[in-house]
């Protein structure tokens, strides 16, 4: 505990842009911007802009060896609106107290893009917006996605590193912007997880690794497929979303598989920023209304519920609490009732303003079957960006009384992520 506060204490003294830069000075590797969206986590426009800020790093390769990839992007866009972003990432993660396996290893390779093809250059534009992608289990039996069924967690301990036998187009939408850019719509092959009830914590792969944290896991989680949202903005202030998703989908497969089942989620929720629309995916409050369709073949009955979160930034932009929960009935969610905190902490390196994080969560849930126990989450995890486009993020997980565990015991996993973007 003496340590801990000490590096908390420690944050606090330094100034950072660890947070995808809120600040008007951080720079855009390819001309990209920091960029609005209305979706969080692992999403396709989010992945686009925030990698492609330069907030620096602990060292520095001489030479810039990718200024000329960075120069060609930046090309692409300004002459057929054309953005672009690569990354692959690593999870490797060991649990002490399994029942079958105990480690998993994937790598995850993946392309987002975003094609302006209407209205480049207004506030009305018109995108179509893709990813393609690999997830592979690497050298072990199962992938970080299984890790935590080998002892019963009620939540995802490797969130987003599974396992797909081929390439998969994960995302194919298009995204309109009318009315100055006061309505947004989007319909295509999306996915329903990230655009409600998320933080600017709540990636797999920049941060937090447990769904406990990231999200209300009192709300149903489809696949990505086919779906449609709207949003308008009544004020810079707030803003309110409505949308509809196949509740069948299911990420690697084709679309067209689930939707003839017509079951649905239907969501609603309801934003207030607390300072400005710049600064909106920190300074937030969520309200998030869902219900979806039984789901006959599944044995799910309809379910409903309601769920929000709210993060500000605090203590000069270094630090960001947040806090989220929910309540539903019926069996479409994991859990009936659940509340999470947590905080995520910027620090300074020695050379120069970088992206290393500190984040740190807890999560309590009560299952919605009542045979099962509650569940306590705990996650810490410190992103070190080793380089401008390469970050190395150690984490710790515990659970205690997994949910469906046949006694009341503690699971510990240690992790090991590896991420680069160009």
């Amino acid at each position: 505990m003496v340590l801990l506060w000490r590096m908390l204490s420690a944050a606090i003294a330094v100034s950072t842009l660890g947070w995808g830069a809120p600040a008007a000075q951080a720079q855009s590797s390819s001309g990209y911007g920091a960029g609005q969206t209305l979706e969080s986590g692992d999403s396709v426009t989010e992945d686009i802009h925030q990698d492609d800020l330069d907030a620096g790093a602990a060292w520095r390769l001489p030479g810039q060896p990718l200024q000329p990839w960075f120069d060609a992007k930046r090309r692409w866009n300004e002459n057929y609106g054309l953005k672009l972003n690569f990354s692959y990432q690593s999870l490797y993660q060991n649990a002490d107290n399994t029942t079958g396996e105990n480690e998993a290893h994937a790598g995850r390779i993946e392309l987002n893009g975003s094609w302006t093809l209407v209205g480049r250059g207004t506030k009305n534009a018109g995108r179509l917006t893709f990813r393609i992608e690999n997830r592979r289990t690497l050298g072990t039996n199962i992938p970080p996605s299984k890790l935590g069924n080998q002892f019963g967690s009620g939540t995802l301990v490797g969130t987003g590193f599974s396992n797909y036998d081929n390439a998969n187009l994960s995302e194919l939408a298009w995204r309109q912007s009318l009315m100055d850019g006061r309505l947004k719509f989007v319909f295509g092959k999306i996915s329903a997880v990230s655009w409600y009830g998320g933080h600017a914590l709540a990636s797999p792969k920049r941060a937090f690794q447990n769904t406990g944290v990231m999200s209300s896991n009192t709300r149903a989680f489809p696949g990505r497929g086919i779906g449609g949202g709207i949003a308008y903005q009544f004020s810079p202030r707030f803003v309110a979303l409505a949308g509809i998703h196949d509740a069948n989908a299911k990420t690697t497969q084709s679309p067209f598989d689930t939707i003839g089942q017509k079951e649905f989620l239907k969501s609603v929720e309801a934003r207030w920023y607390l300072t400005t629309p710049e600064r909106a995916r920190w300074d937030q409050v969520r309200v998030n209304l869902w219900h979806q369709d039984a789901r006959k073949q599944a044995g799910i009955p309809d379910s409903y519920g309601v769920n929000f979160v709210a993060s500000k930034l605090i203590f000069n932009d270094q630090a960001m609490p947040f806090i989220l929960g929910g309540i539903s009935d019926g069996k479409a969610s994991t859990f009936k009732k659940d509340v999470a905190v947590g905080i995520g902490i910027g620090f300074n390196t020695t050379y120069t303003k970088a992206r290393d994080v500190l984040g740190i969560g807890v999560a309590w849930g009560e299952p919605s079957d009542d045979t099962l126990q509650d569940q306590i989450t705990g996650e810490v995890y410190y992103r070190f960006q080793i380089l401008d486009n390469i970050a190395i993020t150690p984490s710790v997980q515990f659970i205690k009384n997994p949910i469906a565990s046949p006694s009341k015991t503690t699971v510990s996993i240690l992790g090991l992520r590896l991420r680069l973007t160009f």
